[in-house]
């Protein structure tokens, strides 16, 4: 008989498609299961082409806070009595809800008021997200595998993508995230775009955000404008479509980062701020090279940029 996990994650990009590593290993011990995605509602294109999701139910986060909001939610909710729930960062309104939905498993992080679980289970102290959520599915089946997350989107015919198709040998940057540490300076992108253009690539600035359409607005007003602007421009769908036309991307440590990883686009991952025994890729897993420091130089980038172009041609 089919049985259905629902998997809470209301938080951003990069959390949500590194939470695939659980879909798929309910996917592989479950696999007459049906999976289902609760998410923010406007992220919800990031859950809905995971490999192994079946279905998605997003909630708006401010207007969950409402009570009368909520109960309509849960009396809508169209997966009552789940077989399993689990809950990402142990949030307590989506723990909550497994337990008015009527899951009959609640698995959720290591989190104090064990009354909200049904499963007395203590995570083990993974480090990694994609394995502090890829155990979720431990107290069932007593391990988990390693395995790579995977998006599936469809191919976009909009005029962004077909612009971007046009162009020579162009690149993805991503240069912003939610927090300001771990973004690439206007300096350090605007020399990092003309070493590009001297290897012959044609940077394509992606982002979105208040933050990003500054970093933007800044770079042109330093006097740089040897990029394809992109910012705020295109959906999560265009923009990993985008990705594998580009087949190439430098990114700091945001979702664009877990994108690629998904599509298997070789990246660059720049991380100023540390983090990246949580969040960095995998290079057994993905073609990848992961930049750590404060002190990271554009001319380090384009380094790394022209290795890991040389290690998939090889490949090819």
């Amino acid at each position: 008989m089919e049985k259905v996990f629902v998997i809470f994650n209301t938080a951003c990009i990069g959390d949500m498609l590194v939470t695939n590593v659980l879909v798929q290993n309910i996917k592989n011990y479950y696999p007459q299961s049906r999976v289902v995605f609760v998410c923010n509602e406007q992220y919800k294109e990031a859950a809905l082409y995971q490999d192994g999701v079946d279905d998605v139910v997003t909630y708006n986060k401010k207007k969950i806070k409402n009570f009368r909001y909520f109960c309509k939610f849960i009396k809508d909710f169209p997966y009552k009595k789940p077989y399993c729930a689990m809950v990402t960062y142990s949030n307590e309104r989506n723990l909550i809800i497994s337990r008015l939905i009527g899951a009959k498993h609640i698995i959720s992080n290591h989190h104090i008021k064990f009354w909200h679980t049904k499963e007395k289970y203590r995570i083990k102290k993974y480090i990694h997200m994609k394995d502090v959520w890829g155990s979720l599915i431990e107290p069932l089946t007593g391990e988990h595998k390693n395995l790579p997350i995977k998006y599936c989107p469809p191919e976009m015919d909009t005029p962004v993508v077909n612009m971007v198709k046009e162009l020579k040998k162009p690149v993805v940057i991503c240069t912003t995230s939610n927090f300001y540490k771990k973004d690439m300076s206007v300096n350090d992108c605007s020399e990092l775009i003309n070493l590009l253009h001297k290897e012959g690539y044609t940077p394509v600035l992606t982002g979105g955000g208040k933050v990003a359409g500054e970093f933007s607005y800044n770079l042109r007003k330093s006097g740089c404008f040897d990029y394809v602007d992109l910012v705020g421009c295109t959906t999560l769908t265009e923009l990993a479509d985008i990705l594998k036309i580009c087949n190439r991307c430098i990114t700091v440590d945001t979702g664009t980062l877990h994108f690629a990883n998904a599509l298997q686009v070789p990246v660059i991952g720049v991380f100023y701020a540390g983090c990246e025994n949580m969040w960095a890729s995998d290079e057994t897993l993905y073609p990848a090279k992961t930049l750590i420091g404060k002190d990271i130089k554009p001319n380090d980038i384009i380094k790394a940029f022209k290795e890991i172009n040389n290690e998939v041609c090889a490949v090819l």
